[in-house]
């Protein structure tokens, strides 16, 4: 996956840029989160547990991730919800509405948080 780590000395802001339609991703992993290295930890641990047939569900205050054989979707909470029996419910999206999720696989979001850790301070 495809991204940028900016520093802004002048600020003291770390921002992260993926491509488009990685934009849900992107809101997620800055908004959710400290941005520090060590509050993605949990989630690193999480995700590198994973079998092909296990579920996760991480629900923030904006975006979830849910995981489901090992395929990674992060949604903004307008975009749907998760039913107790844990079935997605989807709302209709227009073509505004599709940054607010986006796709990737468990492998690619671990590689992206172990490079954004990498670069994060402790």
């Amino acid at each position: 996956m495809e991204h940028d780590f900016i520093y802004l000395a002048d600020s003291r802001r770390y921002l992260l840029k993926l491509p488009s339609e990685q934009h849900a991703l992107q809101c997620f992993l800055l908004e959710e989160f400290d941005l520090n290295a060590r509050s993605y930890q949990p989630l690193a641990d999480k995700l590198s547990t994973l079998g092909p047939y296990d579920e996760y569900q991480f629900a923030g205050r904006e975006y979830s991730l849910h995981v489901e054989r090992m395929e990674v979707r992060v949604f903004h909470h307008s975009c749907g919800q998760i039913q107790p029996d844990d079935q997605f419910i989807e709302a209709d999206l227009n073509t505004d509405d599709a940054s607010l999720q986006s796709e990737c696989g468990v492998e690619d979001l671990l590689r992206l948080l172990q490079a954004w850790q990498q670069f994060l301070p402790a």
